[in-house]
């Protein structure tokens, strides 16, 4: 009994102790807790810096650490806060800290993407207020060994950029619906640089919806393999901030840049071989010199980098620009725009007001949306290629009396290192006066492909245009002008430039002008024609066929060239001494001269000819026509300007000219011509020989072989004809002009000689009966022509030769004559045989036709001793008598063929 009392006691008092034991532990435990949530700052400030001491890292202050305990939370901790934590860091300390560690690796030939660990099931919430960073013994940029090619990046001011404090404020992690979400913002000298947010999203993009088990049963596996768990890091600043810094930085930039910069990264935590990022800038917009260059522009550029050996590459780049506002170029921004792109300031001299002609302000619009896409082939860096869908601009003219623009676009564009391809368009709208002294409105549109590979020696560059068109409201150069005037490619044409030479290629074009005048005399209403050519490096070939209202025209064209180089002006260069060793003269390509020919294949008389050169009042000349021109213009030598000859004919089968009528007609003519100046209405001097001859001319009389040959000449502006030969035959003998020079076309003076002419067959023209004469004529009759009225004054005829004999025999008039008056009977038998050694008229001819002779004949009869002179005047329309015998003619022939149909 009493054994078992003393184990009892034994007992109790063990247990006592236990519970003493036990409750001081709990005690211990409890002040060792409320020690260290007493002195948890003082804990925390001491063991961080222990271990971060040697990398020259001190926590100068830490303030306003909390924690907040939730009993159903784990470990009963739900947030973790700090107002404030203030950092020192000594960079020359921890760089030579962290130089001191050997953390160098053998090379290998690949890299293993790295992972980040699991999170946790559970981390309690945490807020930082704010982390000021202090730093001390900044690096020292040596700018010296840095090359720049501007004068800004020369000054540097670091101290002004205060680097030496960094705040990092409202540091953020908690879950939010269950995914673990990281924030903080970075902040420089009162400014806000950065905000940052990590968190994990879940990627179902790989869920298919329509893929549901009909037994209701699910596949976790399958569920988390489509279900890709990614941390996602999305970085936003203010670029007005970065602005402002760097223009502390770099006093001498002067360029200010607003807006907002988004950058976002995807990655998977568990293999991080391939990192998606996408950089957004919303509302962009730069200035310099406080002028605005880009305003409102909101660009988007993402990719994916995959890891490829030791390399991050881009599995391909898209970059996309939804909004841009225009670009305004003026007198005020040109020399911003110059300096910010280090373009040579004298392209703003075209904006002042002194220029000729002076440019109006410039409004450059982007074509948008604007997308474009870089991508590597087969993850190798030698085989990327970029792709664009829309790529072009407008740039507008801002002038009040005409419209200027120019509109670029590549529809479809490819590059890759070997070659550059395209599909491209080219719109331009502008008057000429703005690059030549001749104010033409015109319009410019096309559209084709381009083709460029390259090489390391060479470019091979291969422009097809598949449509073009070029249209011009008016022309007016000199005395020349037109309207509307059209130019078209018939066919697509390709360009091939390899080695930096434009080789041979082919065209056909079309072109249209209407409304055209030339010397305010030539008027062509429509002009159309078609053209084919070749452009080589020594000459530019076209053939063209026209159409000039009624005209028909042929021409081939060549325009010979010269490359004029610096090898060409050597010799010029040394003897003139006036440009230094190390100036280059650039190639140039320049028109030596102009030749080739015209032809106007057989057809009418042009009107444009007829209009400018009328025939004569009455004349009917339904002729066709053929001529050539063959020409040659120098243009840079200081020889004639235009040399040309020219070659022709006309043919004829009939004209009339009043009531006279020539058959059979053919003339031909050889011309030269030239001009010193440019100026042809001017300078133009032109000779031309003309020779023709009409089988026969009918006035009533028929004149046979009528030939003509003369001289035209044009100089001066005027025109002037040089008659060396107009002759015919009738009457058996010869009827011919004598030389006469025509300077006025409107009143021709001339001489028109007869020679040989026969008398009995001019006699037979009055149808006489029982008179015969013999004997030859000859005349000498002065004219007048006053348009298509001839007139002829003191003309004379006479006996050509020994003289002749008339005979008078059972004539009607004479013997009525003779019984009627007595008086003159003797008279009358003495020319019954009369034997004339003189016999001579004078002639007046008037337009009417009236013609007045004066006849005197001396002579004698074998009957009568005594010699015989015999006077006679006579006046008749020899118009009226021609005519009569046209109409007996035409009476004798329709009677004949009524007697032998």
């Amino acid at each position: 009994m009493s054994a078992s009392n003393n184990t009892y006691k034994k007992t109790a008092t063990s247990s006592n102790k236990l519970r003493i034991w036990s409750l001081s532990l709990l005690i211990l435990m409890l002040l060792s807790v409320a020690v260290s949530l007493v002195y948890r700052e003082r804990i925390i400030v001491t063991v961080t810096n222990h271990f971060a001491a040697p990398y020259g890292i001190k926590v100068a202050t830490l303030n306003g650490f909390a924690v907040q305990f939730d009993l159903q939370q784990p470990f009963f901790i739900e947030t973790v806060t700090l107002e404030q934590l203030v950092l020192h860091v000594d960079y020359l300390q921890f760089k030579k800290t962290i130089q001191g560690q050997d953390f160098r690796v053998e090379t290998q030939s690949g890299t293993t993407p790295f992972t980040l660990p699991d999170l946790p099931n559970w981390i309690p919430d945490l807020h930082i207020g704010n982390i000021t960073v202090q730093g001390s013994h900044l690096p020292q940029f040596n700018l010296e060994q840095r090359h720049f090619k501007t004068n800004v990046f020369q000054v540097i001011d670091l101290k002004a950029l205060d680097l030496n404090s960094i705040a990092i404020k409202d540091i953020d992690f908690k879950y939010m619906a269950d995914v673990p979400e990281f924030g903080f913002s970075v902040w420089q000298a009162g400014h806000n640089l950065f905000e940052v947010k990590l968190n994990y999203i879940v990627d179902n993009n790989n869920v298919d919806g329509n893929n549901v088990d009909i037994n209701g049963d699910s596949d976790s596996d399958s569920d988390r393999a489509d279900n890709q768990a990614l941390i996602k890091v999305q970085l936003t600043t203010d670029l007005t901030n970065i602005s402002a810094i760097a223009n502390k930085l770099l006093p001498d930039l002067s360029t200010a840049i607003v807006g907002t910069a988004t950058l976002e990264t995807r990655f998977d935590p568990q293999l991080i071989d391939n990192v998606a990022v996408k950089l957004s800038l919303s509302n962009l917009g730069m200035s310099h010199h406080q002028q605005t260059m880009i305003a409102n522009a909101d660009v988007t550029v993402d990719t994916v980098l995959v890891l490829e050996g030791i390399n991050w590459l881009p599995e391909h780049v898209n970059l996309n620009i939804a909004h841009i506002d225009p670009i305004n170029l003026t007198t005020d921004t040109c020399a911003s725009y110059t300096q910010l792109f280090n373009i040579d300031n004298t392209a703003c001299q075209s904006f002042n007001k002194e220029a000729s002609p002076t440019l109006a302000p410039i409004v450059i619009t982007p074509a948008l949306p604007l997308s474009l896409q870089f991508s590597i082939q087969e993850r190798d860096i030698q085989r990327w290629e970029v792709q664009a869908t829309q790529l072009g601009m407008k740039v507008q003219m801002l002038d009040k009396t005409a419209k200027n623009s120019v509109v670029v676009k590549v529809h479809k564009l490819q590059l890759t290192p070997q070659s550059w391809q395209g599909d491209w368009s080219f719109a331009v709208i502008t008057n000429s006066h703005y690059v030549s002294d001749i104010h033409v409105p015109v319009q410019l549109n096309s559209q084709g492909h381009i083709d460029v590979n390259t090489s390391e020696s060479a470019m091979n560059i291969n422009v097809t245009i598949n449509e073009a068109a070029f249209t011009a409201q008016k022309f007016n150069y000199m005395d020349i002008s037109s309207e509307n005037i059209q130019i078209a490619l018939l066919a697509p044409m390709t360009v091939n430039i390899d080695k930096g030479e434009v080789q041979p290629f082919d065209f056909a074009l079309s072109t249209a002008l209407f409304n055209n005048r030339y010397q305010r005399g030539y008027k062509i209403d429509r002009l159309t024609a078609q053209h084919r050519g070749r452009v080589s490096a020594k000459a530019i070939n076209i053939s063209s066929d026209w159409q000039l209202d009624d005209v028909v025209l042929k021409t081939e064209n060549t325009m010979a060239l010269a490359n004029l180089n610096s090898s060409d002006l050597s010799s010029n260069k040394m003897s003139s001494n006036k440009m230094s060793s190390n100036q280059k003269t650039p190639n140039k390509v320049t028109v030596n001269k102009l030749f080739g020919y015209v032809l106007f294949q057989e057809q009418s008389i042009p009107s444009l000819i007829m209009d400018k050169y009328p025939l004569p009042v009455g004349l009917n000349l339904p002729a066709r026509v053929t001529n050539r021109l063959d020409y040659q213009v120098m243009l840079n030598e200081p020889q004639r300007y235009l040399t040309a000859s020219m070659s022709g004919g006309l043919t004829a089968e009939y004209s009339t000219f009043n009531e006279i009528t020539a058959n059979d007609i053919n003339a031909t003519w050889t011309c030269s011509i030239v001009a010193d100046k440019p100026d042809l209405a001017s300078s133009l001097n032109a000779k031309c020989n003309i020779n023709s001859d009409i089988s026969s001319v009918d006035m009533g009389p028929v004149a046979t072989d009528v030939n003509f040959s003369g001289l035209v000449s044009f100089a001066d502006e005027k025109l002037q004809l040089a008659v060396d030969n107009a002759s015919a035959q009738a009457f058996s003998g010869t009827i011919s002009v004598l030389p006469l020079l025509i300077t006025d076309f409107d009143h021709i003076v001339g001489q028109l000689q007869v020679r040989n002419l026969s008398l009995p067959e001019v006699l037979e023209l009055y149808n006489v009966p029982g008179v015969k004469v013999t004997g030859l004529l000859k005349a000498d009759l002065p004219f007048i022509v006053q348009g298509a009225a001839i007139s002829i004054t003191d003309g004379s005829i006479e006996q050509q030769g020994v003289g002749g004999v008339i005979q008078i025999k059972d004539n009607v008039t004479i013997e009525q004559l003779k019984l009627t008056q007595p008086q003159l009977r003797y008279a009358l038998e003495l020319l019954e045989n009369l034997h004339y050694d003189s016999l001579h008229s004078d002639v007046d001819y008037k337009p009417s036709g009236d013609i007045k002779l004066t006849i005197n004949i001396k002579g004698h009869n074998p009957s009568v001793a005594r010699p015989i002179e015999f006077n006679y005047s006579h006046e008749e329309n020899i118009l009226q008598l021609f005519r009569s015998l046209r109409i007996n003619d035409a009476l004798y022939d329709a009677l004949d063929q009524m007697n032998n149909p």
